[in-house]
């Protein structure tokens, strides 16, 4: 008698000649501007993320995650490497900062600059 165990759902995929989407490339911005991002940014009750300058880089550190540098696509647009998430910055008639949306896992989840 053959046992046969699965997990999971069964799922089924679509072969396709298509390439791979390209390697985010990161874009040549000035330094200067990670000052106006720095800051904690509320993206819901209990959940944050900090965002830091750090020399010429822009790191990011959500509650309870360790921190990674975030990397620029163009002036306000922010990608990670190490998973697939996106960040955009909403900037103020003073240059600064006043929210951020995480683009993650095809959701879209604003937070308000908080300090």
């Amino acid at each position: 008698m053959d046992l046969v165990v699965r997990f999971g759902p069964d799922s089924s995929a679509v072969k396709t000649d298509e390439p791979f989407p390209a390697e985010r490339q990161a874009a040549q911005v000035d330094p200067a501007l990670f000052d106006a991002y720095a800051g904690v940014y509320e993206l819901g009750p209990g959940f944050q993320i900090t965002v830091t300058r750090e020399g010429d880089h822009l790191m990011g550190q959500p509650t309870g995650q360790p921190k990674l540098e975030i990397f620029p696509e163009s002036e306000t647009r922010f990608f990670l490497k190490v998973v697939d998430a996106q960040i955009e910055f909403q900037r103020g008639a003073d240059g600064k900062a006043t929210e951020l949306t995480l683009f993650q896992g095809g959701r879209e989840i604003p937070g308000k600059k908080v300090k």
